[in-house]
């Protein structure tokens, strides 16, 4: 019996003193951790869930975003098929439509940016007023290859496709040739596209058509442009000053200042993949599209997600620093003590996500940070007898989310300052280590 007790004695001292199990003990808790914060990381996709469930809601009342693809000119003309019916060939006549593109496309365009807040969620709207200059080079129905004789010159019109009609503001303004024409809602259901259209009272064989048109335009997000003319130039300004110029095209020149950004793009015919004049149907434009984008000058669940993929790694320097503080200064954790540390560590990105939709993300981690470290050093004086040694802990703990801070906001050198911050890790573990007794009993 006396024989039994002491096997079980020396296995619960050496289970106690064993720094390898108690390695092995940490990993494990380390792992296990990891549970509790990929529900934390379904926690921020669900907001950022909710968030874009808010910015469709908004759009559904306010308009989506916009793409204006446009001015072309519309007209239809008669043609001539051979069909076989009645076992002979017979002679048909059919409409179809002549589209055509601007030889110069001039847009000026001012946009207005507009945060909105849908209980916890930000988001942004537009107002714009665009302003279009250009011409259509007449004798263009000679490259179709079109009989003048068969065009139905009455039906001209001039169109403006928009992505959500319920975007435009006053009444617009269109000029042909000098004359106000009056614009009437469209729907061409040839190439699914819809918007503003106004007669056009000019043989387009015989001159040239000079336009100008200014739409107020609402929408949500982005604005952007389909290159139409022979040669286009858009011009636009705002008053956001997080725009992101986006599509085919980047602007040839820009400038973003807290005031707000300008920016200027210049397109040829040469960088795009049409044509100026089509027969009975456009091709697909929406691709070529390019404009800007208006962001919200934090994106918190972007970065909540970010600073929760370095969950694991500050979990690991956290339960070092402890394993290191006990070898030096002989002192006993228990693994439940490990865990509490751990879930504490888990759950400080709860709070973060809770307080960055109320305060912004630079306050919510403060906030959060020093709530964590807060507690975890007053539960650090229970069993570290030396007032040195929480301070100490403590530090480590403010560091490490300070350097956290750094990596999350330096993203494009975030590969940089994480190995220089890893490296300087393991030199301070080698350094606090070199006279720890790894075999001593």
């Amino acid at each position: 019996m006396d024989k039994k007790e002491n096997v079980i004695t020396k296995f619960q001292n050496w289970t106690s003193r064993s720094v390898t199990l108690k390695l092995i003990t940490i990993s494990a808790l380390t792992f296990l951790l990891l549970i509790p914060q990929s529900y934390i990381s379904n926690l921020i996709r669900e907001r950022q869930s909710k968030q874009a469930e808010a910015e469709k809601e908004v759009a559904e009342k306010w308009s989506d975003e916009q793409t204006v693809i446009g001015p072309y000119l519309s007209v239809p003309y008669v043609a001539e098929k051979m069909v076989f019916a009645d076992k002979t060939m017979q002679v048909e006549q059919e409409t179809i439509m002549a589209y055509f593109f601007p030889e110069q496309l001039f847009i000026d365009g001012e946009i207005e940016g507009i945060p909105l807040s849908r209980g916890v969620f930000d988001i942004v709207v537009y107002q714009s007023k665009l302003l279009f200059d250009g011409k259509f080079q007449s004798g263009a129905i000679d490259k179709l290859g079109i009989d003048p004789e068969s065009i139905v010159w009455d039906k001209l019109k001039m169109h403006v496709a928009l992505s959500d009609m319920r975007g435009i503001g006053d009444n617009p303004i269109v000029i042909i040739n000098g004359q106000e024409a009056v614009a009437e809602p469209y729907f061409d259901q040839n190439n699914n596209l819809y918007g503003l259209q106004v007669d056009v009272p000019v043989d387009l064989f015989q001159a040239n058509v000079d336009f100008k048109c200014t739409i107020h335009l609402k929408g949500s997000k982005s604005l952007s442009f389909v290159p139409l003319g022979k040669t286009t130039e858009v011009k636009l300004k705002g008053d956001w000053k997080d725009p992101s110029f986006q599509g085919k095209f980047l602007p040839a020149d820009r400038e973003v200042s807290e005031d707000g950004f300008t920016s200027l793009w210049k397109i040829l015919h040469f960088n795009r993949p049409y044509e100026q004049e089509y027969a009975g149907k456009m091709p697909y434009l929406q691709p070529n599209a390019f404009g800007v984008s208006l962001l919200m000058p934090v994106d918190q669940y972007q970065k909540s997600m970010r600073s929760s993929k370095y969950a694991v790694l500050i979990i690991a320097l956290s339960f070092l620093s402890l394993f290191l503080m006990e070898l030096i200064s002989k002192i006993k954790l228990h693994p439940f003590q490990y865990a509490l540390i751990g879930l504490a560590l888990v759950l400080y990105y709860s709070l973060l996500v809770g307080f960055s939709e109320l305060i912004g993300f630079n306050y919510a981690y403060l906030v959060s940070s020093i709530a964590t470290v807060v507690l975890l050093g007053l539960y650090a004086v229970s069993f570290v007898a030396k007032k040195g040694n929480v301070i100490l802990f403590t530090s480590l703990l403010s560091l490490f989310y300070v350097f956290i801070f750094i990596l999350i906001e330096q993203q494009e050198s975030a590969l940089l300052f994480g190995s220089i911050g890893l490296f300087v890790a393991l030199a301070a573990t080698m350094f606090a280590s070199r006279k720890i007794q790894w075999y001593q009993e």
